[in-house]
């Protein structure tokens, strides 16, 4: 999968503070960080203690301050309220217990002005990936998003198997 199309839509700078919501080992995390520069922040948001300790081991062994791994579930982000500029989910919604309740999160978290950029599975067969009946749809969460409060920005296609959406919190 590309990583690319997720950064531009972001569109990450200098001084700026991230947020990747379930983060991994930090596929995006790493070239956030590179585009936020040493006066930025990210924060690499997981729930899983291995992901973030082996996460954490190397930000600290690559001298990398400006990344910080985080054990928490998106539902509760252990971040103050209107906190950061920018927000990627990237393969994450059908992981997530509560979605709406993880937006709502991302929501708070979120400047007023703040983008949210959502990737995710298409539903379509693939020779990778979740099972089909998991995945969820750019339109289903598109819907969610906007209940939530979030303003639709625009629609892109990041890759061949996966859908794309930036939103914006007012």
């Amino acid at each position: 999968m590309p990583k690319a199309p997720v950064i531009e839509a972001l569109a990450p700078r200098p001084g700026q503070t991230i947020a990747d919501v379930g983060a991994g080992l930090g596929w995006l995390s790493w070239p956030l960080a590179e585009a936020v520069g040493p006066s930025g922040h990210v924060w690499a948001i997981d729930p899983s203690a291995e992901a973030v300790q082996a996460l954490s081991e190397k930000a600290l062994t690559h001298g990398v301050s400006q990344l910080q791994a985080v054990r928490a579930f998106a539902e509760a982000i252990p971040l103050p309220g209107d906190d950061v500029d920018g927000v990627v989910w990237h393969t994450v919604a059908l992981h997530m217990g509560d979605r709406v309740r993880a937006m709502a999160e991302t929501m708070r978290i979120l400047k007023p002005g703040g983008f949210w950029v959502a990737v995710d599975w298409k539903i379509v067969p693939t020779p990778f990936g979740p099972p089909l009946h998991r995945r969820v749809s750019a339109e289903v969460l598109e819907k969610e998003a906007l209940t939530t409060g979030f303003r639709l920005v625009r629609r892109f296609e990041p890759g061949p198997v996966t859908w794309g959406l930036i939103f914006q919190k007012d």
